[in-house]
């Protein structure tokens, strides 16, 4: 018998001994794992930006303005906070503008705000035990923060997969290979040293595992507590990564045909509770329960007009036409009473081939505005204003050429599919760990010995749904997540890829070459993980190489 299999279960009577000498590895990993990262936050300062700054990219700094905003200013509006005159770079391209309870346009995160409501709760908490300002002491405060958002919840992830390893009939050695997996080999620890929603998003994915784990094992006695945990966890999954919606579906649908009485009882008020609260934030923030992503196009059409005005308008003059469809269509009384001769072409910017035929009115002496698009010769559509990404200076501007590289997005959609799979962004490339993961959810699915069927189908069609849902995005969209170290969007799978490692694993260490096998596919993805542990919002190396080489991207 090899020593995989000699060592995949206990003798009854030596259970809870083998029980105890597991979890004394498993607490050994897990406390050298946050000791790494609690000395990765408590150092962290970004060395590229003037004075103390712990922000590390225009991400990052777009929650931190709200944090701000929030408890030094008392409003959701970021304004004086981008504008300041400091040695930090505050200001951020991620960024929204749109009119506000006052009736003036004013500038927002364009990030959902429940996690920078979160944040705020911690920094006021802060700022009235030790007087610290954000403004003042940005390092420390940071730091603080991540430690309490990132590094103790990534504790409770990895003791969440330790609880579902111990549960498995798999040897030592592939309990403690996946949990070193997780602590070290995974973009989740580089991402651990800046505010972001990848990180929280993959923690709850992993207590949505471990709860379903324990209501769908054989014999297992049924629990409020798991059900209301499933039920938090997947949507707020959901709040922090809006496609982990299909996640809070399978959830759902296997608490109900589990238990339909603790899933009314357990599930639903728990998942009521976030969604309550991701309501909540979201209007206060926007007065809106649409998240800011939802108003990236012009807003409804108010009005048709037919004629031929293009050329009055690419002189800046409103044809009586527009003007009376604009008082005879449904647009409020705000918007009739604008000081209407006051046109634009195209984007503020100025025109560029990918605003024509669109024009921009705006009110010399308020915040109304309204856009004109010709959809065609001589039909003219009217629009009421949405679009939130459309401002002076607006750095997602398709006329803007200041746009990184990256930014422009990928025309071609077989190479973006490339490169989300294999290439210099790749899922297999920079983590080969996953190539074990995509067998080993196969596995799970078509073995029953680990009970976890239900799961190898949920990654599947997790995974699969969120892969083609960014390879079908508008090629704008198609940018690999920005500047990151690795597919940021896809982050929030992790936990399900790192239990489906268990099963190939498990067949692989019954050898020393598969166990050699593992081990290489474990160092060249702590490698990527490690290589971008002082910036996250960074390219992966692969990208880097690939720019040195001058193969296509």
């Amino acid at each position: 018998m090899n020593s995989a299999t000699a060592d995949s279960t206990c003798p009854a009577e030596a259970g809870v001994f083998c029980a105890r000498k597991h979890w004394s590895i498993y607490w050994l990993i897990i406390v050298i794992a946050i000791s790494v990262l609690s000395g990765r936050v408590l150092t962290l300062r970004n060395p590229d930006t003037k004075g103390e700054s712990p922000f590390f990219s225009a991400n990052d700094r777009s929650r931190w303005c709200t944090v701000r905003s929030l408890v030094d200013f008392g409003t959701f509006e970021i304004d004086d906070v981008i504008r300041e005159k400091s040695d930090i770079h505050w200001d951020t391209i991620d960024k929204v503008q749109h009119i506000g309870a006052d009736g003036q346009l004013h500038f927002y995160s364009s990030k959902p705000p429940l996690l920078s409501v979160i944040v705020a709760g911690q920094y006021w908490a802060i700022k009235q035990v030790t007087g610290w300002r954000l403004d003042q002491q940005p390092v420390w405060i940071a730091r603080v923060v991540l430690l309490l958002t990132n590094v103790l919840p990534f504790g409770l992830m990895l003791w969440f997969l330790a609880s579902i390893l111990e549960r498995m009939l798999v040897a030592d050695w592939t309990r403690y290979f996946v949990l070193c997996s997780a602590a070290f080999g995974t973009f989740l620890s580089t991402f651990a040293i800046t505010l972001n929603n990848h990180l929280p998003a993959a923690v709850a994915t992993m207590g949505v595992l471990y709860g379903l784990h324990r209501i769908m094992t054989l014999n297992q006695r049924e629990r409020f507590s798991d059900f209301a945990l499933v039920g938090f966890m997947s949507t707020f999954a959901t709040a922090c990564e809006l496609p982990a919606a299909i996640l809070m579906l399978m959830a759902l649908i296997l608490c109900v045909a589990r238990s339909p009485r603790y899933s009314l009882l357990g599930w639903l008020p728990a998942a009521s509770l976030v969604v309550a609260t991701f309501a909540f934030t979201s209007y206060k923030a926007h007065g809106f329960l649409e998240l800011a992503y939802a108003h990236r196009n012009d807003g409804a059409v108010a009005a048709v007009v037919h004629g031929d005005f293009s050329e009055l308008l690419d002189r800046a003059e409103l044809p009586t036409q527009i003007v009376e469809s604009i008082d005879r269509s449904s647009l409020s009384d705000s918007y009739r009473a604008m000081k209407l001769p006051t046109v634009q072409q195209g984007a503020w910017m100025g025109q560029s081939s990918d605003v024509l035929g669109r024009w921009v009115i705006r009110d010399a002496a308020g915040p109304q505005q309204i856009a004109i698009t010709q959809s065609s010769k001589d039909v003219f559509q009217i629009h009421q204003w949405n679009n939130w990404y459309d401002y002076p200076g607006s750095y997602w501007l398709k006329s803007n050429d200041r746009r990184s590289a990256v930014d422009q997005g990928q025309t071609s959609r077989t190479n973006y599919a490339f490169h989300v799979l294999f290439g210099h962004h790749g899922i297999f490339s920079l983590t080969p760990l996953w190539i074990l993961s995509a067998a080993g959810l196969l596995a799970l699915t078509l073995r029953r010995q680990y009970g976890l069927r239900w799961l190898g189908v949920m990654g599947i069609v997790a995974s699969l749904v969120v892969v083609e849902f960014y390879l079908s995005r508008e090629p704008h969209d198609r940018n690999y997540g920005g500047m990151t170290s690795g597919l940021r969007w896809a982050f929030w799978l992790i936990p399900i890829w790192l239990v489906a490692l268990a099963p190939i694993v498990q067949l692989m260490a019954g050898s020393k070459r598969g166990r050699a096998f593992c081990l290489l596919l474990l160092f060249a993805s702590i490698i990527s993980a490690a290589y971008s542990a002082n910036n996250p919002w960074v390219h992966p190396w692969l990208y880097e190489i690939w720019n040195l080489t001058g193969l296509p991207k």
